[in-house]
């Protein structure tokens, strides 16, 4: 199981953000808790995603991220790498799942890691936190315009 501080500080940072974070080699269970807990019945995948009018019939969208910033406990997705990324962005509950080698300390570095292999795409989604938003009172809603929660799963195996 990989750890560290980089670890533990981007699962410090999701959780600063009103996320859920679990480091785990158990990927597969993870997921499984996480969507008995919820008593979620309806789950879409990035893998095998629904047309996007279907979408916003599920409970619960699952998706990798191509990356993490531990300074922020931002989750980076890459479309060009997602087959679908309203998975991420319409269910009332969002899962994501990195591996821990995805998580650099900063914008900067996360950037140069998707630039690696190739050109950046043209559309990159960053997320931190479950959505939220303010009137023009400054009133916080959270879950208007996305997700209401946030679940992060790190990948720590090897």
């Amino acid at each position: 199981m990989i750890s560290g501080p980089i670890i533990d500080r981007f699962k410090e940072s999701v959780e600063s953000v009103a996320g859920h974070c679990v480091v785990t080699a158990d990927v597969t269970d993870a997921v499984k808790q996480i969507i008995a807990d919820l008593k979620a019945q309806r789950i879409a995948s990035s893998e095998d995603a629904p047309n996007a009018h279907d979408i916003f019939q599920f409970d619960v969208g699952i998706s990798n991220a191509q990356a993490g910033i531990a300074e922020t406990g931002t989750l980076v997705l890459d479309s060009a790498r997602e087959r679908h990324r309203l998975v991420s962005l319409v269910p009332p509950v969002h899962i994501a799942i990195i591996n821990a080698s995805s998580i650099v300390e900063t914008l900067g570095e996360a950037l140069t890691l998707l630039q690696k292999d190739k050109e950046i795409s043209p559309a990159i989604t960053f997320i931190t936190g479950p959505s939220r938003t303010a009137d023009i009172e400054l009133t916080m809603a959270i879950g208007v315009h996305g997700p209401r929660e946030l679940y992060v799963i790190v990948n720590g195996s090897k």
